[in-house]
């Protein structure tokens, strides 16, 4: 298991809006995949999802854009654990262009879930020990100002 976790993509023409850069929809898009990836590769594969009976779900998510990508603009993506406990975790995804500016960032909390329940469940043994293994193994991470913002309009002096 890589830490963090990495994802590198190109912006394909699908994803461009009629502003000619990724629609915000598919920046979202990116990130949840880049979450599922995180999860399959960590405990909660969609074959360990079914022999658990076990899911996630998300609770709340946050995006800010900071950057433009156009059609075929490399980035990346880097996966990180801000907080977890013993049925939820706190994601924070951080997407570079190809010149290491951080162009969009993505916080999300998720939950465990019992499928059959429908209801919040502790994690599955392995899946919370690989994320307590990720967490203390990313080292201390210079969290950028996006963690944690509250969505308004400034209020400015006239």
């Amino acid at each position: 298991m890589s830490n963090p976790v990495i994802i590198n993509k190109v912006v394909e023409a699908n994803q461009i809006d009629h502003n000619n850069h990724m629609h915000d929809s598919e920046y979202n898009k990116v990130f949840s995949e880049a979450v599922n990836e995180f999860n399959y590769t960590h405990g909660l594969s969609l074959k360990e999802r079914e022999v658990l009976q076990y899911t996630m779900f998300t609770l709340e998510e946050h995006t800010t854009y900071l950057a433009e990508l156009t059609l075929n603009s490399a980035y990346r993506i880097e996966v990180y654990i801000y907080d977890y406990d013993y049925k939820r975790v706190h994601f924070f995804l951080m997407l570079y262009t190809d010149e290491d500016e951080l162009a969009a960032t993505n916080e999300v909390i998720m939950m465990g879930i019992d499928s059959n329940k429908r209801k919040s469940a502790p994690f599955p043994s392995d899946y919370h020990q690989n994320i307590a293994n990720y967490y203390s193994q990313q080292g201390t991470i210079d969290w950028p100002k996006q963690l944690g913002h509250q969505i308004g309009i400034p209020k400015k002096e006239n």
